[in-house]
């Protein structure tokens, strides 16, 4: 059975300046995040994604969206590698 703590979220910037401005946001807040290389599934014009607990999702909005960060898109990893679009 999967925990909303185990479920994560991937935020897609538009670019590398943004990606890293928020990662340092994130970080300065203490949301626990992760930077990877975007999946192969999703596109960007950045090749780094940010990656979160899905139970940090608030938090990390009223952060980005303070900073004027929000990204592009952001996607709910599910089980088999997929992902599906969600609102930030």
């Amino acid at each position: 059975m999967t925990r909303a703590t185990d479920r994560v979220l991937i935020l897609i910037f538009r670019g590398t300046h943004q990606v890293l401005s928020a990662e340092k946001r994130l970080k300065g807040g203490g949301v626990p995040m992760r930077l990877i290389p975007v999946p192969r599934l999703l596109t960007s014009d950045c090749g780094l994604a940010i990656r979160i607990p899905l139970d940090q999702r608030d938090r990390a909005r009223k952060i980005l969206s303070g900073a004027r960060l929000l990204p592009v898109s952001a996607h709910l990893l599910r089980g088999g590698g997929e992902y599906d679009p969600v609102s930030f």
